[in-house]
């Protein structure tokens, strides 16, 4: 083996046990937490971290946006943290088993089809794309309304609004840059338009997709905020509009926030790559 050759093979393994310390530390780790563990010297912690920053592997978090000191602390209120990028998020995510996220799922998404007697059904980020994962419907509607592995457009689908409204803006600008079809009288088809609405989801935590799809069809949904995945799944509800308008909206949305923090234990609790 080349020494050249060594060196890299060193270097992916001071940055894979990086990556490692900051996965076993989902609200971010300290530069001096990273190189007491690492046991390096500042210099080489620096550009281990400047090397998996710029390749959207490691992000940087804090209080503030101040600059970093000698140290890599913050100078300012508070200090720079280190957590997982979005680039090991995806991966993290891509690799649950489909079939143990079904299986994970049914109970709750019953529960809330039965509740409203309309369908329940969960979706995933997969890539750049959201999918339809888990469906489950109320017996009168057997047929249901969307099928799994449909995708969800992102400015139209209330699925899609409540993952990507947590995704970094840097991934909007990606996603919307593309034609936004317009896919009845009501879809928003401006960027500038989704992004206000990625935003207002952000503040409450419900995305609502008001006949933006279908006329006729409305869908509510909310958010599941995983440790280290982040957001990339979605619980919805979905039926005719003239039927979800009957329903009290705060119990609605009450019930689908209820039932995204219950599919969100159970997933921590439950998924292989949230106990790794």
């Amino acid at each position: 083996m080349s020494e050249k050759t060594g060196e890299g093979r060193d270097l992916l393994e001071r940055q894979l046990q990086l990556l490692e310390l900051v996965a076993r530390n989902p609200d971010g780790l300290g530069f001096s937490g990273l190189q007491a563990a690492l046991d390096l010297p500042k210099a080489s912690v620096h550009r281990l971290i400047a090397g998996l920053v710029k390749a959207d592997c490691i992000a940087v978090g804090g209080p503030d946006g101040d600059g970093e000191g000698e140290s890599g602390e913050g100078t300012g209120r508070g200090r720079k943290v280190y957590m997982l990028g979005n680039r090991i998020r995806r991966l993290l995510g891509s690799a649950v088993d489909p079939q143990q996220i079904v299986a994970l799922s049914q109970t709750v998404l019953h529960r809330l089809a039965e509740e409203f007697k309309e369908s329940a059904f969960l979706s995933v980020l997969r890539g750049d794309r959201v999918e339809t994962a888990v469906l489950v419907t109320p017996a009168k509607d057997a047929h249901g309304f969307v099928n799994p592995g449909r995708i969800m457009p992102a400015h139209a689908a209330a699925s899609a609004k409540a993952i990507f409204a947590y995704r970094d803006e840097a991934e909007w600008d990606r996603i919307l840059k593309q034609e936004l079809p317009a896919l009845t009288d009501l879809t928003l088809t401006s960027p500038a338009a989704v992004k206000k609405e990625y935003r207002a989801v952000r503040e409450s935590g419900i995305a609502y997709c008001r006949e933006e799809i279908d006329r006729g069809l409305m869908g509510i949904a909310a958010p599941l905020h995983l440790p280290q995945i982040g957001v990339i799944y979605a619980v919805s509800i979905v039926g005719p509009s003239n039927r979800i308008r009957e329903h009290d909206e705060q119990q609605l949305e009450a019930s689908l926030i209820r039932a995204a923090g219950e599919l969100s234990e159970i997933f921590t609790a439950n998924l292989r790559i949230d106990r790794a």
